[in-house]
């Protein structure tokens, strides 16, 4: 037994370390946890929420390719890989933001959140369902060292983008909304940290890369980052005067929601 925890120590300790990250602690850390925590830390989490939620979309683009090679389906079946994705998506990072999600929508009513969840859950899954690669791309190459940005397949390129979105949206909801007595410590430092140059201007990366990834779609690619963005906007606008106020539950919300508009949007547009 001591050899196992030995072995499995320095798993733990990096797994322990970014689980103490601003960014990710915004993410996935219990209330009292995330109150315990120093609110300096989180004055430039901004910067950290943008990369983690770029490294998390890399990271269920493994899991998608994972699923689909080791659970081989009939061509077009994607039952497994949205399995996976999905219940690594709502049962991970972004658990604490779906049930955020499903409390703004439904503040009051106990029973109603939870059908709300099952309701987010189900958008999520059944829109992944309808993530399929087109046969007949047309994009322009990129070169050999920068080939890696463009995954082959679209799922994988809808997966790497999602979360970024959902990241940034987060950023320009702080600007949105205005902090008051019920925002959190933790959050009051991530909103003064990101000021409105800061929150516009990071909009170029996730608005560029859905350039890039989505370039086969001959123009129509911006209709997609248009959704996001405005969905983004009015979402960030709206959720925290829904949830009494600017908190870390609102910014949540406003995340999963700009995601899922994301996901949509590519749908509508393929």
């Amino acid at each position: 037994m001591s050899g196992a925890k030995a072995w499995t120590r320095p798993l733990r300790q990096v797994f322990g370390w970014l689980a103490g990250r601003p960014s990710l602690m915004l993410l996935t850390a219990s209330d009292e946890r995330l109150a315990q925590a120093p609110p300096g830390r989180f004055a430039f989490a901004w910067v950290g929420l943008l990369s983690a939620s770029l490294a998390w979309g890399a990271l269920t683009t493994v899991l998608w390719g994972a699923a689909w090679f080791v659970f081989t389906e009939p061509a077009g079946v994607l039952f497994t890989p949205v399995a996976v994705t999905a219940a690594a998506i709502l049962l991970g990072p972004f658990r604490r933001a779906a049930v955020a999600l499903a409390e703004a929508l439904v503040p009051r009513d106990a029973t109603a959140r939870a059908l709300a969840v099952s309701v987010v859950a189900a958008v999520l899954i059944l829109a992944l369902l309808g993530v399929r690669t087109h046969q007949y791309h047309s994009e322009n190459l990129l070169p050999g060292w920068l080939a890696w940005v463009r995954p082959v397949g679209e799922p994988h390129r809808v997966l790497l983008l999602m979360p970024l979105w959902g990241g940034w949206a987060m950023l320009i909801a702080g600007q949105l909304a205005r902090v008051n007595e019920q925002t959190e410590p933790a959050v009051r430092a991530f909103v003064r940290g990101c000021g409105p140059v800061s929150a516009a201007g990071s909009m170029a990366l996730p608005a560029a890369l859905t350039w890039l990834e989505f370039q086969f779609l001959s123009g129509w690619e911006w209709t997609i980052a248009g959704t996001a963005a405005l969905v983004g906007i009015l979402a960030g606008g709206l959720l925290p005067r829904l949830t009494g106020g600017l908190k870390r539950r609102s910014l949540l919300a406003v995340n999963l929601a700009t995601q899922l508009a994301f996901l949509l949007a590519y749908l509508a547009n393929r």
